[in-house]
């Protein structure tokens, strides 16, 4: 996917990812921006709860790359 990006095959790059601070830093070190969430969506989605880092998930978060 980023040999496609720096290609310049792909404009933008969107992620979605769940809310943890591990992942989150992950996508802002490599450039990417909060571009929108979908709340609840974990929870509308899943007939369980899902959990990373200890922490559940509950919104779905965006990262946009340019």
């Amino acid at each position: 996917m980023f040999a496609l990006f720096d290609n310049d095959i792909l404009k933008t790059i969107l992620v979605g990812t769940g809310e943890t601070p591990s992942t989150i830093n992950l996508y802002k070190n490599c450039g990417f921006t909060e571009s929108h969430r979908i709340k609840n969506f974990f929870i509308d989605n899943y007939d369980h709860l899902i959990f990373e880092d200890g922490k559940q998930l509950i919104d779905m978060i965006y990262f946009s790359k340019s």
